[in-house]
């Protein structure tokens, strides 16, 4: 098997990033939660915390969910990406700021990542069928290059480009559940 990455990072979105009405939205990372652990399913991921449990926002039962016909509710970013967004956008832009509910320790950046892949759990792994880059969006794009909430001017068009690909992440889709922690890896068969 080859190695893809190391998972470094668990969190959850506890609400959505761009509340507000279309139009008005700006990207706002503070419902980002780091978890110790997830449990991972086919209607998205529950992150595990010493208060309990929480439902991310993309998990398919949030009472105000963003998952998509099942096909968003895991995602992942390799740690390379990070750093390719911070030589373009700045400093900003930390491990973890871009919502994904795993971060990969990978050197540089990925190409795009297709299936089959295996993501290691506690007791066993979850086969990977479907894999898809996350699309970037204008309210992230404005965030990682400093723009206002109005923008949409050269800079920012040139964000939505550069974020494409990949870059900001990977949607992964699995027919199986199982508990993910910090140290399980991400493997394609």
């Amino acid at each position: 098997m080859e190695l893809i990455g190391t998972v470094v990072r668990l969190q959850v979105q506890t609400a959505r990033l761009k509340p507000g009405p279309a139009g008005a939205r700006v990207y706002d990372p503070a419902p980002l939660l780091p978890v110790t652990e997830l449990d991972v399913g086919p209607r998205g991921v529950v992150g595990m915390t010493a208060d309990g449990p929480v439902v991310d926002v993309h998990h398919a039962d949030h009472p105000d969910t963003r998952n998509v016909g099942l096909r968003n509710g895991l995602s992942v970013i390799p740690a390379g990406h990070y750093a390719w967004m911070r030589a373009q956008f700045g400093d900003h832009l930390v491990d973890g700021i871009a919502g994904e509910s795993l971060l990969l320790d990978t050197p540089g950046v990925l190409d795009p990542l297709d299936g089959p892949l295996v993501l290691e759990t506690a007791d066993g792994v979850l086969h990977v069928g479907e894999v898809a880059a996350i699309p970037p969006c204008v309210e992230f794009s404005r965030f990682a290059s400093r723009r206002g909430r109005d923008d949409t001017g050269p800079e920012v068009l040139a964000a939505l480009e550069l974020l494409g690909c990949g870059i900001r992440g990977f949607y992964l889709r699995s027919p199986d559940s199982g508990r993910v922690a910090v140290g399980a890896r991400l493997l394609r068969p």
